[in-house]
């Protein structure tokens, strides 16, 4: 009967509606929970098979939760360093235990805190599992390769402790220098002081000295063979140019002619080569002491050959000579390797960086004594003398010595001072020295199916045949949002929403209950038809 039916359906409907009610209440009470995603209800109607097409038999409705996991809520700034938002999709990992032996869970939930043993905790007593950094990752990170994440297994994580960073030091590696050195200066050694800092953060004074060069020709021998005839022509090639000689006049002509010849070419061209005969060979001369390169006479007229011998470079002009020392450092010492002590500057007071050797890697070695310091020994230093064809680091114009800037990139101990984390999930432990060393890096866990995700007390999520196993990602990669530092989301519930479904909810289940009333009535009318 219909009746029966319509107080079944109504029962149904009260259970829904009280459902519904739950769910409802549920979200006005996280209202304010970071981190909390709003649940909906879903109804669906219950059908029976009715007797015939004149027959109605009413079954009813159901409603269910639907968990709305993936909706991202707004973010809140927050003064919080430790606290976290993720923007877009993806959950942080955590552990209910700090040494990473309890059950894994994932949440939205950022308020991370440092507890008394250095561990992040959020409000739900619940850790934050990351991956820690060696230092080849951290030494990485800071050259600006952010990409890390190398865990794959929720297994291989461990919660961020940020207590074992007491203090630290960075010793000297790269030292970059802007000065002028006098042009033409042939005798007077320039010094500046630079500050170096060994491993355990002790500085330490670092003469440079750099010394004119005096200019030394450069020259090349030549071997002469066949007949020289009267009227013959030389071409002669070097450093990528050529000079052709006027042709022989004397009657005898000999070796000496040709180098006379070709002499006569230079003046005319005004370059500073020149040509003589040493041991019965022609020798070409650079004056300039620059290094020849390309060389080579040719008789363009006549049989003559010449055969080149060995090259042996001088020293050019404005050429400076490197050196490094300690005053008063015991018996440390700061060694240049042999030949990477050449700085060279263009007829511009530029930088010529082909001619130089100290502007390269580890140009300066240095060996500690000691009593002196007890870091670590050797210990490597490269020089920036700045860009080619430029006077923004080293320079020679003018008569005038001066030192504009010395920078250098070791620092003294400091202090642990906080902690900071980057929207690509790194984790860096911040001292008072300036310095800052990435420890850990977080990783964003995703699930095919978010939605899917068993919900868990602590505003946490579990992961369930359904959503899928997680997938560790770096922040900001595929699927992954980024890490939004010193923020919270916000709960995803609408309080105006709430309050509309909760007055719907209400009259629904009113008129429910309505229903029982009048199918009641109705069979009591057909009980008292009877008697």
């Amino acid at each position: 009967m219909s009746i029966f039916g319509a107080l079944y359906a109504a029962v149904s409907g009260l259970s829904a509606n009280s459902n519904a009610l739950g769910i409802i209440s549920d979200n006005i009470s996280n209202a304010n929970t970071v981190g909390y995603k709003e649940t909906s209800s879903n109804f669906e109607t219950l059908v029976t098979q009715s007797g015939g097409p004149d027959l109605y038999s009413p079954g009813g409705v159901l409603s269910s939760p639907f968990y709305n996991v993936a909706q991202q809520g707004v973010l809140q700034a927050q003064s919080s360093p430790t606290d976290l938002a993720i923007s877009g999709g993806g959950f942080f990992v955590v552990n209910s235990s700090s040494a990473s032996s309890g059950g894994t869970s994932f949440t939205r939930a950022g308020n991370f805190s440092v507890d008394a043993n250095g561990n992040l905790i959020n409000a739900a007593g619940f850790y934050l599992q990351g991956q820690p950094l060696s230092n080849a990752q951290s030494q990485a990170i800071a050259a600006g390769n952010y990409n890390q994440l190398t865990a794959t297994s929720l297994g291989s994580l461990q919660t961020v402790n940020v207590a074992a960073n007491a203090g630290t030091a960075s010793a000297t590696a790269n030292v970059s220098l802007i000065a002028n050195l006098p042009a033409g200066s042939t005798a007077t050694a320039q010094t500046m002081t630079v500050p170096v800092y060994d491993s355990l953060g002790v500085s330490h004074d670092l003469t440079v000295t750099l010394t004119p060069s005096a200019v030394t020709p450069s020259h090349q021998d030549f071997t002469e063979s066949g007949a020289i005839a009267t009227g013959d022509i030389f071409s002669v090639g070097i450093d990528g140019h050529t000079y052709t000689t006027a042709a022989l006049t004397a009657g005898a002509p000999t070796t000496t002619d040709i180098a006379n010849a070709m002499n006569t070419s230079f003046t005319t061209a005004g370059v500073p080569y020149s040509a003589s005969v040493v041991a019965g060979k022609i020798r070409v001369t650079d004056s300039s002491g620059q290094p020849i390169t390309g060389s080579s006479i040719t008789a363009t007229t006549g049989a003559e050959t010449f055969a080149g011998g060995a090259v042996t470079n001088g020293t050019p002009a404005n050429r400076w000579i490197a050196s490094t020392s300690f005053a008063n450092a015991g018996t440390s010492t700061a060694t240049i390797a042999a030949g990477d002590n050449i700085i060279q500057f263009n007829t511009d007071g530029t930088l010529n960086s082909a001619g130089t050797t100290f502007n390269t890697a580890n140009d300066v070695t240095v060996a500690w004594d000691p009593a002196v310091s007890t870091g670590n020994s050797p210990q490597t230093l490269s020089f920036n003398l700045g860009t080619n064809g430029t006077a923004t680091g080293l320079s020679q114009i003018g008569t005038n010595f001066s030192v504009g800037k010395v920078t250098q990139d070791g620092v003294q101990f400091g202090n642990f001072s906080g902690v900071s984390i980057d929207p690509n999930g790194i984790v860096s432990a911040n001292y008072d020295n300036g310095l800052h060393r990435a420890i850990f890096i977080l990783p964003i866990a995703t699930f095919s199916d978010p939605n899917a995700l068993l919900n868990q007390t602590g505003n946490v999520y579990t992961a369930t045949n359904a959503s899928g196993s997680a997938l560790l990602k770096q922040a900001g990669t595929g699927s992954a949002g980024t890490i939004s530092p010193s923020s919270l989301e916000n709960s995803t519930v609408d309080i105006a929403t709430e309050f509309s479904n909760l007055i719907i909810t209400q009259r629904a289940y009113e008129a429910n209950s309505k229903i029982m009333t009048t199918a009641d009535q109705m069979l009591q009318s057909l009980i008292q038809a009877k008697q």
